[in-house]
């Protein structure tokens, strides 16, 4: 389908640059994304998680590349352990991290013990990260394993999680607050067309975890609106590291608001966007 309305949608939210999670990307999808950027409908910089091992796009722009190797865990069938560590054992050899899916404890404890086996490289990195026990936060950093969490969920089915999540699995949920305070590297995302597709609103969720209801799901998770904010901010291929900075010679990528940035994530809202700049490009304006 064309992604106009969807690069449309993305600018005016003021994301200059996207991961595309989907696994095992088909050529023809492969192919397509790559021309959505090339013909300007996806202007964003592409970061793309679902090239195939061994099947790196010859004929691309430097602004859409390659990030680890996307492997999903679904909890209606685990992998088989030793199969899964040949996976990462494979991705490795290549010279590709991976990205893991895990949404149960007994996904990401069967990833740890698979890093365990096969062993980590700079890059690997956890998505959703739904149910982290407290336990493994030191593992996580000890082997600097970065945790991509979607709080935005929280805002959307909050409710959901406090009537049919175990109470016991609830301070693990969605952690953020003592991922970081535990020295875990953490990116913030959307997971759209899953989750709520703009990033101020999973920065507010990130600061109240609120549900629709009002109820706090995990108020010890909490964190500060500016900090939800520089977890958006790092970099594509490096995320959970320092955010990016206006200086000289980095990307032109920039966001104009029309107030404060402090003001402004007192009540984070897409309404304060006034201009999106994108390689050195006016691609939004209001």
């Amino acid at each position: 389908p064309p992604l106009d309305a969807v690069g449309a949608d993305l600018t005016r939210l003021g994301i200059t640059g996207i991961t595309d999670a989907t696994p095992d990307l088909a050529p023809g999808s492969l192919a397509a994304l790559i021309d959505a950027h090339v013909s300007g409908a996806l202007p964003q910089r592409v970061h793309l998680l679902g090239v195939p091992l061994g099947d790196e796009p010859e004929d691309r722009p430097a602004t859409v590349t390659t990030g680890p190797y996307k492997i999903v865990l679904a909890d209606s069938g685990l992998p088989d352990f030793e199969a899964l560590a040949g996976t990462v054992r494979r991705a490795h050899a290549r010279g590709r991290p991976v990205a893991v899916h895990c949404v149960s404890r007994e996904a990401l404890l069967l990833l740890l013990a698979v890093f365990e086996e096969a062993g980590t490289r700079p890059g690997d990195r956890i998505e959703h990260g739904a149910l982290v026990p407290a336990e493994s936060i030191g593992e996580l950093r000890r082997r600097r394993v970065c945790v991509v969490t979607q709080p935005g969920f929280l805002a959307h089915r909050g409710d959901d999680y406090l009537e049919r999540v175990d109470t016991r699995d609830l301070p693990d949920l969605y952690r953020c607050r003592s991922l970081l305070d535990g020295g875990v590297p953490v990116a913030l995302s959307s997971d759209a067309p899953y989750g709520p597709l703009d990033p101020w609103a999973v920065i507010a969720a990130a600061t109240n975890r609120r549900a629709p209801t009002g109820d706090v799901v995990g108020p010890q998770e909490r964190i500060t609106a500016a900090a939800a904010l520089d977890r958006y901010l790092s970099p594509l291929d490096d995320p959970g590291a320092e955010p990016r900075r206006v200086r000289v010679g980095a990307p032109a990528d920039l966001v104009l608001l029309d107030h404060p940035l402090t003001d402004a994530l007192a009540e984070p809202t897409a309404e304060a966007v006034r201009c999106i700049v994108i390689r050195g490009e006016i691609r939004y304006r209001r």
